[in-house]
């Protein structure tokens, strides 16, 4: 009888207990329907991410291209301009919302020529005629509108433009030589004429308005290739080996060296911002040295085989390279001019330092006889070599800083109207400009005139 009322009350406690857990189970459930109900969706109908492919684009130029999306002004376009007459007929769109390109309910293209088309990710895109993107928040009420558009070059940007910006901007007879120099935010051009020396200046932003400058202390024979600009002063040779030194440009004085200065080739870029790079004589030895203002010089051995009887002394072009896209691009780059023996250099010099020594490379044979009166410039990230031969000038360039060459092709020539010259000045400045001022004829006659040339690329700015 005991044994029957104990299985009984068992039985009782055990529905009751299952009971208790059955309505555990269902209240989360129970409330999660009802919260399901309160949830308020998104009204957040912008755009995040936005970017486009295609097979076509065999390049892979459109993968590399960020497109800016304007949220004030409702806006999707690309800031850097894609190549010119590129071209591709569809492209695969890809977006995002919030938080996926599903987390807006609908995104609506307007394509000119053919009505709205409710946008799918694998569809193809005529993205030449596509104009708006209109997008509905995860709420179905808020949209949203982009105007759409895809900016091609409608001009080749490689193509450098020029125009004559002054003709006889220096009135002086019997010029025997002449070069100029950007100092200061000002064009110095300096000239030796009756055995004197002349300068005339301009804001380096005009190059047509030029005013008669006061020289004082350069001597008549002052070698003007020689010129050069470091970061707070500019310095000269003269042809007894001394240097004159100007922090204006205009009043020089002579430095007191314990070594005559053979050569100045500029500033070798290193990373504590570099050094002029000379060739003195030591005692009748010729000794590359470095030296902040030819007050105190640190000799640099050659770390080749080289002899330095092989640089160019006298009548080179240099430039300064430090790359801003890479660590160990610092260098000097001669080209031109004549030896010690009085020989010509018909070698392009790539100079760096590399543990306390000079490392030398020579470039790769260019498609020129003769480097004699050329001048190197650096424009674009490429380094460029004005050159002239029988009569014509060329421009040469590297996009491996100076260790291959090919020509500019026609697209980047010097204008017909444009007198040959040799020994002619150019400068590039912070505007991307090339400058390109007198030189000495074909007739041996000293030019006076300037020139400005731009990429189109640079003039769409």
């Amino acid at each position: 009888m005991n044994t029957i009322l104990l299985k009984q009350m068992n039985s009782k406690y055990f529905l009751w207990t299952l009971a208790i857990i059955i309505n555990m189970l269902l209240l989360p459930s129970c409330l999660d329907s009802s919260e399901a109900r309160e949830v308020e969706y998104s009204a957040d109908a912008q755009i995040y991410t936005f970017s486009i492919s295609s097979k076509s684009d065999t390049s892979n130029i459109l993968n590399s291209t960020i497109f800016t999306i304007d949220q004030v002004n409702g806006k999707i376009f690309n800031k850097e301009l894609l190549p010119y007459k590129f071209h591709i007929d569809s492209v695969t769109i890809n977006l995002r919302g919030s938080s996926t390109y599903s987390s807006l309910n609908n995104v609506t293209l307007s394509v000119s020529g053919s009505e709205d088309v409710v946008w799918s990710q694998s569809d193809s895109v005529g993205i030449n005629n596509l104009y708006r993107i209109t997008t509905t928040a995860p709420d179905g009420k808020t949209t949203k509108k982009y105007d759409f558009q895809l900016n091609v070059h409608d001009k080749d940007p490689y193509i450098l433009s020029w125009e004559k910006i002054s003709d006889g901007y220096y009135i002086t007879p019997n010029i025997t030589d002449q070069t100029t120099v950007s100092y200061n935010n000002r064009f110095i051009t300096y000239f030796i004429a009756n055995e004197a020396m002349g300068a005339v200046s301009s804001s380096s932003n005009d190059g047509a308005n030029w005013t008669t400058a006061n020289i004082s202390g350069l001597p008549p024979n002052v070698l003007l290739s020689s010129l050069n600009a470091s970061e707070d002063a500019l310095y000269i040779l003269d042809e007894t080996n001394r240097v004159f030194n100007s922090t204006d440009g205009f009043t020089w004085s002579m430095t007191d060296t314990d070594f005559p200065i053979i050569a100045n080739y500029g500033i070798l870029p290193s990373d504590n911002n570099g050094k002029s790079l000379v060739i003195i004589d030591d005692n009748n030895t010729y000794k590359f040295a470095q030296t902040d203002d030819f007050s105190d010089f640190s000799f640099m051995e050659i770390e080749s085989n080289t002899n330095i009887s092989e640089f160019p002394v006298r009548d080179f072009s240099s430039i300064s390279i430090n790359s801003s896209t890479s660590h160990a691009i610092k260098y000097i780059i001669i080209a031109g001019g004549l030896k010690a023996d009085n020989t010509a250099n018909n070698y392009i010099w790539i100079i760096q330092e590399r543990n306390g020594k000079i490392s030398d490379l020579k470039s790769k044979k260019m498609g020129v006889s003769s480097l004699t009166e050329s001048t190197l410039f650096f424009y674009d990230n490429n380094t460029y070599l004005l050159t002239n031969s029988s009569g014509t000038n060329s421009l040469y360039y590297s996009d491996n800083f100076g260790l291959e060459w090919k020509s500019a092709g026609e697209n980047q020539s010097l204008p017909t109207e444009m007198e040959f010259r040799k020994k002619a000045s150019v400068i590039t400045d912070n505007n991307n400009n090339i400058w390109i001022f007198g030189g000495v004829s074909g007739t041996q006659t000293q030019l006076d005139d300037v020139w400005r040339g731009k990429l189109n690329k640079f003039a769409q700015d």
